[in-house]
């Protein structure tokens, strides 16, 4: 899998993740999300850590074309990796009581929490998303 880096050259101002398949015998991004999201999560570690996620993009494509997908946060991974958020209990169904964990979406920041993409069945590549991949 081959990927790139571009940025939009005017607001909004993004960093767009395009993931691209090397080879046809080799996982296709658009195909397998795991595939697509373990090479995405090593490069928000890696080379966009500190980025807040609501300014990043994700393009995968082959050859049966090219998709955006949405990052979703993993809540749990967040969590567990010591982030903030706040707890409150709330009434569930049947009388339980179950916690609602809130989060401020300015803390959600590449390589402070993984991303998934694995629910998203991928859309049109925006033309802003475009235009900066152009």
């Amino acid at each position: 899998m081959h990927y790139r880096i571009a940025f939009t050259q005017q607001e909004p101002w993004l960093a767009i993740v395009e993931l691209r398949q090397a080879e046809p015998e080799f996982a296709s991004p658009v195909k397998s999300a795991a595939a697509r999201d373990q090479v995405l999560n090593r490069l928000l570690e890696s080379e966009l850590r500190g980025l807040p996620l609501n300014a990043l993009r994700l393009v995968a494509s082959d050859q049966t074309g090219e998709f955006e997908y949405e990052l979703v946060p993993d809540i749990h991974d967040y969590v567990q990796r010591g982030n903030r958020y706040k707890v409150s209990p709330e009434r569930a169904r049947r009388g339980r009581h179950v916690e609602r964990v809130e989060i401020d979406s300015d803390n959600l920041i590449a390589g402070r929490v993984r991303v998934d993409t694995v629910h998203d069945a991928g859309s049109p590549v925006s033309d802003v998303v475009r235009a900066a991949l152009a």
